[in-house]
């Protein structure tokens, strides 16, 4: 070693230097303090506690301790209250077998079921037979629960049944999932969303691949293969956001609209309801809307085309509308039911009055043109000029 070196490794005059010593032992002891204070941060978890039964009987299973309880039996642990007919309990493994008239209760969460097996030291639970969960005005219903954390989320199995009672919405389905924390819901497999009113009659029916519903946000969404049946209106699509609340809903992926005897499509579509009845119907891109010319059976229907249409609906019928950007109306001419031929008429924007299914008025503007064809050539098309 140079005497450099030996100068900083013991100090002045030939003394040892303590500093990285002491600030080792202080790293140290700094670590045990941290320790510490995370194990008293993190809670305590609690231990089973029998509670009452009629009878107690110790044995062993499978070599594992096994305590058996029959009667009456109540457990507590924690905020978690169970009760009982019958229970077993695997001390060495913390498993707990409940059967029979099970109630299990955490908080404002409780559910009842033929048989819950509950891990003690990872808090999961599998539920089954006859389930009920009830949280605040919320019921659930199923045959099987499997839940990763006491009653904080679960999946659901077998006639699965989630009821929103404030709202009156009912989600139903196979398959379900259920997050108890923001009280929101999926279901899939042959899933069906139904809404009441007040009087307790089905109004809306919502159906899709997968459904889900938000109780925080007031907001249902459906995926694939989507149908929304209210009143007169079938509606088809894609994807739809229906808010129950405010009776509006949101159709996209190639939607089309059945309302009596008109038909609507476009790439997106906005409903708006009043009360039971379908009020209005926003469509955005190549928008279509067509309905018959009179009330004849076999009735020629009358078309309009636009970028973007507003039509009104009174009592299931199309009474006006509103269309713009490359706005094309096709529509029939009659005379006291008599035919009188088929006028085309174009324009920016077309503002369409409707009177028992025929056009009353148009007004055109921007960009006005038309076209009219008399009855015979609409009658015969070999009859027009080539």
């Amino acid at each position: 070693m140079t005497r450099r070196a030996e100068h900083c490794a013991t100090g002045r005059r030939g003394q040892p230097n303590l500093l990285p010593i002491l600030l080792d032992n202080m790293y140290v002891l700094f670590l045990i303090f941290a320790l510490v204070m995370q194990a008293h941060a993190q809670p305590e978890r609690g231990a089973v506690e029998l509670r009452r039964a009629n009878s107690l009987r110790y044995g062993e299973e499978n070599g594992q301790r096994m305590q058996e309880l029959d009667g009456d039996v109540y457990i507590v642990k924690d905020s978690l209250e169970i009760n009982c007919d019958r229970a077993l309990y695997f001390p060495d493994s913390g498993k707990l077998i409940f059967r029979e008239n099970v109630m299990f209760q955490d908080g404002e969460r409780l559910m009842f079921a033929n048989e819950v097996r509950y891990d003690d030291w990872t808090e999961e639970l599998e539920a089954k037979g006859d389930i009920r969960i009830y949280q605040d005005s919320i019921t659930i219903y199923c045959n099987r629960a499997v839940y990763r954390e006491r009653l904080g989320n679960g999946y659901l199995y077998d006639r699965v049944r989630v009821k929103y009672d404030p709202r009156g919405v009912t989600l139903t389905g196979e398959i379900g999932y259920f997050n108890h924390r923001d009280k929101s819901a999926w279901v899939t497999r042959d899933p069906v969303l139904t809404r009441r009113d007040s009087v307790g009659i089905v109004d809306t029916k919502i159906k899709g691949d997968t459904i889900t519903y938000n109780e925080t946000l007031g907001e249902a969404t459906s995926r694939h293969h989507v149908s929304i049946e209210r009143d007169s209106l079938n509606a088809f699509g894609d994807l739809l956001v229906f808010y129950p609340d405010s009776l509006f809903a949101e159709l996209t992926g190639e939607p089309l609209a059945l309302s009596g005897a008109d038909s609507i499509s476009g790439d997106s579509m906005r409903l708006f309801f009043k009360e039971e009845e379908l009020e209005r119907v926003e469509v955005h891109g190549d928008a279509v809307a067509s309905s018959p010319a009179d009330t004849l059976p076999a009735s020629p229907r009358q078309i309009l085309t636009g970028k973007l249409m507003t039509l009104w609906i009174e009592q299931s019928t199309l009474s006006r509308a509103l269309v713009e950007e490359n706005a094309t109306a096709t529509y029939y001419v009659r005379d006291k039911q008599e035919a009188e031929g088929l006028n085309t008429t174009s324009g920016d924007r077309l503002l369409i009055s409707f009177d028992n299914h025929r056009i009353s008025r148009i007004r055109v503007e921007g960009g006005t043109e038309g076209k009219y064809t008399p009855e015979s050539f609409v009658a015969n098309p070999a009859a027009r000029k080539p």
